[in-house]
């Protein structure tokens, strides 16, 4: 039964024998998601929208 079931010692990666190729993907992988997080934040907070429509022009008419 234990031969047909997968275990942690059979993989290369178990004890830290991963390829260069492996390792060089997961950095790219981290780096990138992190890049387009800062490209989401920077737009984020530089797009803002103004509730505001219309500035009140005072005319100097004053209703009692």
């Amino acid at each position: 039964m234990r031969i047909n079931e997968p275990c942690l010692e059979t993989l290369e990666d178990y004890h830290g024998k991963e390829s260069n190729e492996k390792r060089l993907t997961v950095y790219v992988v981290i780096l990138s998601g992190l890049l387009i997080g800062a490209i989401y934040g920077i737009i984020a907070s530089n797009t803002s929208v103004s509730d505001v429509l219309v500035s009140k022009d005072h005319t100097g008419i004053v209703k009692f």
